[in-house]
């Protein structure tokens, strides 16, 4: 989440979310009525629920951030 603000907005499609068995693969999570895991991580796969390419400059961060890896 380098260079990402506290606060970045994300583009949904669906209101489907994860629930992770074990709370150390939440990377990220998000509150739109409840609060739920949008990212996850475990050992070195990665994933999202959200669009960043079309998440404006915080998807294009994050995109940046995942190829710097």
């Amino acid at each position: 989440m380098k260079n990402i603000p506290k606060n970045p907005r994300y583009y949904f499609v669906h209101s489907y979310y994860v629930k992770c068995n074990n709370p150390e693969d939440a990377l990220v999570t998000c509150h739109y009525g409840i609060d739920y895991t949008c990212g996850v991580q475990q050992e070195n796969v990665m994933g999202v629920q959200f669009h960043p390419e079309k998440s404006h400059k915080y998807g294009f961060q994050l995109l940046k951030n995942f190829n710097e890896i």
